[in-house]
């Protein structure tokens, strides 16, 4: 049996293996649906077991008979309802029995995956150092096409490598933010003279962890700004972030009501900054995340036209 033969019969082997697997996973996700429901029934079996019990005990009061009918007729509807659930018991367990049988047979088939998919991809490079040997046309068709598919690989691993700096970045803001926020409350707080010297204390100490977390943010920043311009080549993004230098010393040893309101303008001012920064940095992500799809998709069908190539089916 020559190369390609045996490159038929293993996709055929393989595609089988494939459908098998995904029955596995469709299998596994109803097999715990049905133990929980069948959890659920034995519960459903035990209560009104229990309640034909309860009620064979009880005695019942003439207002009770009144409204729900005789001792009998009650003890007769509660066999009926444990009878009911008994029998969906029964189903739902023998149901259960079946679909693990079917499993087991399953997981003894999908061993063989692993070592299929290993004997695909020998054959194929076999196949491949056949055509580059014996085949120069199409040798070129699989040059070209693999040149293609590198350029691909690039732009989704660039596109992902921005994805994760823009998200990093956007994390700090955020922080960023929620410091600066609570920095303005105990600045009203100070303003409105409650709280004294602590309120003006506080509202700086979180200015100064904003200030902080704004130069972790510009590196992070900076690099998806890097990312960016891999992606889509040299651009100005906007993605510089400034803290302005705030006046803690004045603000705190000097209750001036003018210089506390300077700050606290800087300290809006520096928010509304940050949001822009925040707004311009989601922009770009979501941007870069819909580039995605359809990158890995061009992708896909290059790899798939690559391998039909190696395989002769065009």
């Amino acid at each position: 049996m020559n190369v390609r033969e045996e490159i038929k019969n293993t996709v055929k082997e393989l595609e089988s293996l494939k459908r098998v697997k995904e029955r596995l996973e469709d299998l596994n996700t109803e097999i715990i649906q049905l133990e929980g429901k069948v959890a659920y029934l034995v519960k459903q079996v035990d209560k009104e077991s229990m309640d034909i019990e309860l009620l064979k005990k009880t005695g019942l009061k003439s207002l009770f008979f009144k409204v729900l009918g005789s001792k009998e007729e009650q003890l007769e509807k509660e066999r009926q309802e444990y009878l009911e659930a008994n029998l969906q018991y029964d189903e739902a367990r023998k149901s259960l029995d079946l679909l693990l049988y079917e499993r087991e047979i399953l997981e003894e088939k999908i061993v063989a995956l692993p070592g299929t998919e290993k004997k695909y991809a020998k054959l194929i490079v076999l196949r491949e150092e056949e055509i580059l040997k014996n085949d120069p046309v199409l040798a070129n068709k699989i040059h070209g096409l693999d040149a293609q598919i590198e350029e691909r690989q690039k732009m989704v691993f660039e596109i992902e490598e921005a994805l994760e700096a823009g998200n990093d970045g956007l994390q700090l803001l955020e922080q960023i933010l929620l410091k600066l926020q609570q920095a303005v409350q105990w600045g009203q707080w100070d303003m409105a003279g409650r709280q004294g010297q602590m309120s003006a204390q506080l509202k700086h100490r979180h200015i100064d962890q904003a200030k902080d977390l704004a130069y972790k943010a510009k590196i992070s920043l900076t690099q998806f700004e890097k990312e960016l311009r891999d992606v889509y080549g040299p651009k100005d993004y906007g993605l510089t972030v400034r803290i302005p230098t705030f006046s803690a010393f004045t603000d705190i040893f000097f209750d001036n009501l003018i210089t506390d309101w300077i700050v606290q303008q800087k300290i809006h001012n520096t928010v509304n900054g940050v949001k822009g920064v925040s707004d311009r940095t989601q922009r770009l992500l979501v941007t870069l995340k819909g580039n995605l799809p359809s990158i890995t998709y061009e992708l896909d069908q290059l790899e798939m036209a690559r391998e039909k190539l190696i395989k002769g089916k065009v």
